[in-house]
């Protein structure tokens, strides 16, 4: 998974989970949606398996998803108190 995971790639995947939305978590972010799509199908072809439910309500974190999600937000805090130090 490293190839793909860093850390604009949670960014985009933390604001995918928080909008609901790939095109409103792009437009959030400020960059285009197909490739924040690209990056967040990269993941999960490395994990092998799905990370978003895709819904006719948007979507949401599968329960692989959910725990990124998870860890991805601990990461970004944790990253966020080093530039803050």
């Amino acid at each position: 998974m490293a190839r793909s995971l860093d850390v604009v790639t949670l960014r985009l995947f933390v604001a995918v989970c928080e909008e609901g939305s790939i095109a409103r978590a792009a437009e959030r972010e400020a960059i285009v949606a197909s490739a924040v799509s690209r990056r967040i199908a990269a993941i999960e072809d490395d994990i092998g398996a799905p990370l978003l439910v895709r819904g006719r309500r948007g979507i949401r974190p599968s329960p692989a998803g959910e725990t990124l999600l998870r860890q991805a937000r601990e990461i970004l805090r944790a990253l966020d108190r080093l530039d803050a130090d």
